[in-house]
């Protein structure tokens, strides 16, 4: 397999992580109270009287569901009732909230296949929201197709795993789909916690404005890479990716250079011309003989102890755009020091940092 461009490349540039800055574990102890959460727990409740259980179990299922729903607390309902009826499940729930993501993959993932749908639902959505915080994206994803598909009538999570969906997608750089997502959340769930909503309006609006080549699409396309280099992901997408940062980071500098190129000449270009004239006016006159009343005034000669003033026209400032070209960094450098916006050096110079780390990668 070829080297990653970050080992080769003459431009090593990459990338901020992103896109995801709220915690996905707060949105499960959000109150849920709609109608549809509703139906699925009354539905749950008629699955524990019909269940293969012990009375004593079914009455303890039903009563820590009555109390959550009581307390306004729906969102937990079913898990804490799923507890009492399989007591394995409470490790398996309280692993995803470690900080011991492989534990909780391992303890859920084969939970998740469950014959029980409730189960299978539920430990699904702590699974996909567990991938979702490692940014394995791509794992995610099909948990939360099952979710919103054959498993959706056993979970009440229908709404967070909408908005979940949407940031997996615009982590795989599958814009219009999260767009769609984030909106069909929004449509969907008026009643969802307000951090929520804004959050899906906002990245909805930050997606539409994504425009090849231009900065906010590298800045994806960084990120993208950057996560995909976390979970030492190096295959032929990832350095697709980054021959894209590449190539439109480099256009962007080509660009800038051309602007502060042609803003440079044209503040330089004339106010030199009339100084130097009138120097010239001046050392003409100088050179001149002088007339005989001037002679007797030879303390008021422009010659200073019998010494010609020499001047040198030569070492004027150079411009900023002079000292920029005469340095001998690489592009990259350029950028990432004169170039960018600083929310994007910042960027840039963590990528470099990450994408050399990982050097090595065939």
């Amino acid at each position: 397999m070829q080297k990653l461009f970050a080992i080769r490349q003459p431009m090593a540039i990459a990338t901020m992580a992103l896109l995801l800055s709220f915690t996905f574990t707060s949105f499960t102890s959000a109150n849920a109270g709609s109608p549809n959460d509703a139906k699925v727990i009354a539905s749950f409740l008629d699955h524990l009287k019909s269940s293969d259980v012990t009375d004593a179990t079914k009455k303890a299922a039903q009563q820590k569901v009555d109390e959550l729903v009581a307390q306004e607390s729906p969102i937990d309902a079913i898990t804490e009732g799923l507890i009492e009826v399989f007591p394995d499940y409470a490790k398996a729930v309280e692993s995803a909230d470690s900080d011991n993501p492989d534990e909780a993959i391992k303890l859920l993932g084969p939970l998740s296949e469950s014959e029980d749908k409730f189960l299978a639902a539920d430990a699904s959505f702590y699974l996909a929201r567990t991938l979702m915080n490692s940014e394995r994206f791509e794992e995610a994803i099909p948990k939360l197709e099952k979710l919103q598909g054959d498993l959706q009538d056993f979970s009440i999570h229908s709404g967070v795993t909408e908005y979940f969906m949407g940031l997996a997608q615009a982590g795989m750089l599958n814009n219009e789909a999260a767009i769609k997502s984030f909106v069909s959340f929004l449509q969907s769930n008026p009643d969802a916690p307000e951090r929520m909503r804004v959050s899906a309006w906002r990245q909805a609006q930050r997606l539409q404005g994504i425009t090849d080549g231009e900065l906010n699409d590298v800045h994806q396309r960084m990120d993208f890479s950057r996560r995909r280099l976390e979970l030492d992901e190096t295959s032929d997408s990832t350095q697709d990716q980054q021959e894209e940062i590449v190539k439109k980071l480099t256009l962007l500098i080509k660009k800038e250079e051309k602007k502060e190129s042609s803003q440079s000449a044209k503040n330089t270009k004339k106010p030199s011309e009339k100084p130097q004239a009138k120097e010239q006016q001046q050392a003409k006159k100088q050179s001149q003989p002088q007339k005989k009343n001037q002679s007797k005034q030879a303390g008021k000669s422009n010659v200073q102890n019998g010494k010609a003033v020499v001047k040198n026209y030569d070492d004027s400032p150079a411009s900023a755009w002079s000292r920029l070209r005469e340095r001998s960094r690489d592009p990259a450098n350029n950028a990432i020091k004169e170039k960018l916006p600083a929310k994007y050096r910042d960027l840039v110079e963590k990528y470099m940092e990450k994408a050399n780390g990982g050097s090595d990668n065939n």
